[in-house]
């Protein structure tokens, strides 16, 4: 089984990392360029739903990544060791850039161990006047780690400037700041590859796990309406439909006591479910509606037993619309994917044991489900909306979201910042704004 990686990374690293992956068979791997590390949050957003782990060339963009995606994605970056330090120390010796043997040299270094840094020193035996460490986040912007070789640059404190960041570098020399670029070692890369493998072992047992799907439909007034052999071809119909769809994913297929109900068992690897997409499962629901007439709804349960998953997908199957061609997802972690199909999924868990926000359902008198709900719709739509908005993309009445609202309002948790008049006569509607509520969960995020 091969393992799909899209690799992020600068244009001058591609090579090396791309030739050094082809060592491994296991891994099918495409790469991706930034020119600005600015970017890396849009390229992760448009490709990765294609592929099983995320390969950053720098523990950079993997960190602007974390914190800008909320992503379930698996995600392996390359450390820069001290190590890769020895080849910048090789080539300043070779061009004669620096005097390292005078021990007059002064330096600034970012994006290494201190304790690194001083052993590669120790091994070659190269002493130093000076050596100024960058302490800060990398997450900070780029100016200030450019800003702080610089100015110890220009106040003559230091001699060269060695960094780990592509855009620093391009930056300082563009200064006329005497730099130099440290870049991955292969053996680094490799260590990093080694990481994706260990990854392909988890996928694999990911992949093995049971998806239980249950599947319901009512009589419509049509069907009542049809002559028992009208009705039996309609069966008949919705059988092959099922045959087929159990055939091309190896699905056992069980008509269970309940006339109105069915359910299928197969693996998560067979079902090809990734976050928020099925797009067989919605072939099938198409498929039955266009060929039976009736609107199935379904419920898709992911679990480590037969029984696990069938639990979950009747959880799963409450939330189903009955008038939608959608269906939602109980993975096994807790987490609800849905309604897929529809124009807006959600991804929201079913868990709620972190102090802060088991403190906040209380305060609001919602439970952590509807909490994380709203939480995933605000971090989709924005924090400020309408009842009918909220209705909309949790798939409620709107009476149900202006209950919700109020509550979170009462709790200070949600304040009324505007109006919106509709475009049919009507009263105007009021705008929240759920800022309150994203501060809260922050705090209890930035507290663990």
């Amino acid at each position: 089984m091969q393992i799909s990686v899209l690799a992020i990374g600068p244009a001058d690293l591609e090579n090396l990392i791309v030739s050094t992956a082809k060592d491994y068979q296991e891994i099918d791997m495409d790469y991706v360029t930034y020119s600005l590390e600015d970017d890396v949050a849009s390229i992760v957003k448009k490709h990765e739903q294609n592929y099983d782990v995320l390969f950053f060339a720098g523990s950079l963009p993997y960190a602007i990544t974390k914190e800008q995606l909320n992503l379930k994605k698996r995600m392996v970056y390359i450390e820069f060791k001290g190590t890769a330090l020895y080849r910048v120390l090789f080539q300043l010796i070779r061009e004669s850039k620096a005097d390292l043997l005078s021990g007059n040299l002064n330096l600034s270094i970012d994006n290494l161990q201190k304790f690194e840094i001083e052993e590669c020193f120790d091994e070659l035996d190269i002493q130093y006047q000076k050596l100024f460490y960058y302490e800060g986040s990398l997450l900070q912007d780029i100016d200030r780690i450019v800003e702080f070789h610089y100015e110890l640059w220009q106040s003559k404190q230091t001699d060269i400037a060695i960094t780990c960041v592509g855009s620093v570098y391009e930056r300082l020399k563009e200064l006329g700041v005497p730099a130099s670029r440290i870049i991955p070692t292969r053996t680094s890369i490799r260590t990093a590859l080694d990481k994706v493998l260990m990854e392909r072992i988890n996928l694999r047992h990911l992949q093995s796990q049971v998806a239980t799907g249950i599947i319901q439909w009512n009589h419509t007034e049509k069907f009542v309406k049809m002559t028992e052999y009208q009705f039996q071809r309609k069966i008949l119909d919705l059988k092959n439909i099922m045959i087929n769809y159990g055939e091309k994913l190896q699905a056992i297929i069980k008509w269970t006591d309940h006339k109105q109900e069915l359910k299928f068992i197969t693996t998560r690897g067979a079902l090809q479910f990734e976050k928020n997409h099925s797009s067989n499962e919605m072939k099938l629901l198409k498929e039955i509606y266009r060929k039976t007439e009736i609107i199935p709804r379904m419920g898709i349960g992911i679990g480590q037993t037969t029984n696990e998953a069938e639990i979950y997908a009747r959880e799963a199957l409450a939330k189903s619309p009955k008038d939608k061609l959608a269906f939602y997802v109980r993975d096994i972690d807790g987490i609800v994917h849905g309604p897929i199909g529809g124009d807006n999924p959600l991804s929201y868990s079913t868990r709620n044991n972190q102090p802060q926000l088991i403190a906040i359902s209380k305060q609001a008198n919602l439970s952590g489900s509807t909490i994380n709900r709203i939480l995933s719709f605000s971090n989709s739509n924005g924090e400020s909306f309408t009842s009918t908005d909220l209705a909309t993309g949790l798939g409620i009445s709107i009476r149900s979201a202006r209950r919700i609202l109020h509550k979170l309002e009462q709790a200070d948790l949600a304040e009324v910042t505007g109006e919106e008049q509709p475009i049919a006569r009507g009263r105007p509607r009021q705008i929240y704004s759920l800022a309150r509520l994203h501060r809260a969960v922050s705090n209890e995020q930035i507290s663990q």
